[in-house]
């Protein structure tokens, strides 16, 4: 048996038959998607060896088992979640779990689930593994620790009771794959080195002109762990960061971590901006060959942002273009994608979306999909919130945030890219009005038959959340105008289902005609639902949904983006 067991929340190892728009399936409540048709649309699972052992598995588990490997004298294991009796056994001292949403009080949750009050799919599959773990645990190796780390950590600052009532002795936050050897060591030692770690976590909040400020908090239950601020081992530069040894899910390899553009919504932009060069890149690429997955995608919070060198956020073309070319043409590489991008960039300088586009050869039966946040239509919540995510360009000077975002959109569309947008509910100073123009947006774009998706999220600001310590009812307090943005961000997703399912699904015609065949019915019926439920709140939402149906106006400031780009290429010229 193993002395670290490794394993992952179950509804991070389901591939959703490859299907780019079903990745959102495990937020859906359980009691509205019927378990045949969940497993269904989930499968296939990622496989496992003879041994039991993940062949696949989610990037940040990798990144841990990475440093494990390198660095400590236990024995480690990454154990498939189905087969976790044949590793956790009387000589095992930590299991370790790897969660995105353990919960269900994610921002797109929240959408699905009102705040808690149905349970979904990624809680249902979380809950079912740590007692599975719980139950080995007690009948093996009772004096064993359960840890659980990953992004969805913080949901547990907001319910630390949730520890307890699942049987997690500790809940680890932030980056620590270049010290995990030292953190694993000391619990299964039964002492935690305060100068290296603390009992707390981090935490975010915002000043009045939208500036993160991180503080640490601690928690004097001793469940919560974090990197001690001011430990010797400060956050690890790049070359800290160990290589993953074994193969991801997708193919994915991470190319930089920090976003820079300080959204006052989002905690990505305080961690500092670091860069992989292309060649480390490409020794997770050939990892991850060796499992099969021939297709990189790039795990990047802003693409557009990789190796940036100017302040007012040119993109540096070279380097990404680099960075695609030597992935790419290494033997055996069929194409790569980012996780996520911007907007703007592309807008000014469309030239970035196509090179990319001819280099991993993406056409009319090939796509990229990126995720974007589009956040909102508005041009004053942009400038509130995200006036950042403009740049190079700027809101109100080179057009407006519509206008900015179409463009970027049709540049998207026209070099074989489908972005699947995400926007907020919630914003502080929204008004009916910001949301009309979202509503606008969306409509305008759809009536110019573009291709893109949009996924409404409440707002979760996670450093004011931790502070208040409670749940915003989110349908209770729905307005009608955000009420019509929900309807209209789905009504989207159904033009979008009924369009494409069949045409970029990978699989063979039978399975992919059943799978876009359901992935339409389900977004029929679910768009159904939605507006059988907003129409017995009241009239007033009835009518709101009706003029959303046709409305398709946005603002403009008349912008000529080719006069635009040949006026900011002399000034980007000029400046070098």
């Amino acid at each position: 048996m193993t002395n670290i067991v490794l394993t992952f929340d179950p509804s991070l190892g389901h591939q959703f038959h490859n299907f780019p728009l079903l990745s959102f399936l495990p937020c859906a409540p359980v009691r509205f998607v019927p378990p045949p048709i969940y497993y269904y649309l989930a499968k296939p699972d990622v496989p496992a060896d003879e041994y039991g052992r993940a062949i696949l598995a989610p990037y940040g588990i990798r990144k841990l088992e990475a440093c494990l490997y390198r660095r400590t004298r236990y024995s480690v294991v990454v154990a498939h979640p189905n087969h976790l009796d044949r590793h956790i056994g009387s000589d095992t001292k930590v299991i370790g779990i790897n969660t995105m949403d353990p919960l269900g009080i994610g921002p797109l949750t929240l959408m699905f689930n009102n705040a808690g009050k149905e349970r979904s799919w990624v809680t249902e599959e979380f809950v079912r593994l740590v007692r599975s773990v719980n139950v080995l645990r007690r009948e093996r190796c009772p004096k064993a620790k359960v840890v659980i780390g990953g992004s969805g950590v913080w949901e547990f600052e907001m319910m630390p009771w949730a520890l307890d009532w699942l049987g997690i002795d500790y809940a680890v936050e932030g980056e620590i794959d270049d010290i995990a050897h030292l953190l694993f060591e000391q619990i299964v030692e039964g002492h935690i080195d305060t100068g290296v770690f603390m009992f707390g976590h981090k935490s975010t909040t915002f000043d009045v002109e939208g500036r993160p400020r991180v503080r640490y908090v601690r928690d004097s239950t001793g469940r919560f762990i974090t990197r001690n601020p001011f430990s010797r081992y400060k956050i690890p530069r790049v070359e800290e960061i160990p290589t993953i040894v074994n193969p991801t899910i997708s193919g994915q390899a991470e190319i930089m971590r920090g976003c820079g553009l300080d959204c006052d919504f989002c905690e990505v932009t305080t961690r500092p901006l670091r860069y992989y060069p292309p060649e480390k890149v490409l020794k997770e690429v050939k990892v991850n060959l060796r499992g099969g997955r021939t297709h990189a995608w790039f795990i990047t919070d802003n693409q557009w942002a990789y190796m940036l060198k100017d302040k007012d956020y040119w993109p540096n073309k070279e380097a990404i273009f680099d960075l695609y070319r030597t992935v790419v043409s290494y033997n055996g590489v069929t194409g790569a994608n980012p996780m996520h991008a911007t907007l703007a960039p592309v807008a000014a300088d469309p030239e970035l979306a196509f090179e990319v586009s001819r280099i991993v050869r993406a056409g009319p039966h090939k796509h990229i999909g990126v995720q974007i946040g589009l956040e909102t239509g508005s041009d004053k919540l942009v400038k509130m919130h995200a006036w950042r995510k403009a740049l190079p360009l700027r809101v109100g000077v080179d057009g407006t945030w519509s206008e900015i975002v179409v463009e970027a959109q049709k540049v998207y569309n026209a070099a074989y890219w489908i972005p699947a947008y995400t926007i907020i509910l919630g914003m502080a100073g929204e008004t009916d009005e910001d949301l009309w123009d979202t509503i606008g947006l969306i409509n305008h774009m759809a009536s110019m038959n573009l291709h893109f998706t949009v996924t409404p999220m409440a707002l979760v600001s996670l450093g004011s959340l931790r502070g208040e310590k409670k749940l915003t009812d989110v349908y209770a307090s729905m307005t009608p105008s955000q009420a019509a943005l929900i309807y209209i961000c789905w009504r989207n997703t159904k033009r979008m289902a009924e369009a494409l399912a069949w045409r970029i699904g990978k699989e063979n015609p039978v399975l992919r005609s059943v799978t876009a065949s359901i992935l339409a019915l389900g977004a029929r019926l679910w768009l159904g639902a939605l507006k059988r439920y907003f129409s017995r709140l009241g009239p007033e939402y009835e009518r709101a949904m009706s003029k959303a149906e046709n409305y398709s106006s946005i603002k403009t400031m008349g912008t000529d983006f080719g006069k635009l780009r040949d006026r900011y290429k002399q000034v980007v010229q000029a400046s070098n």
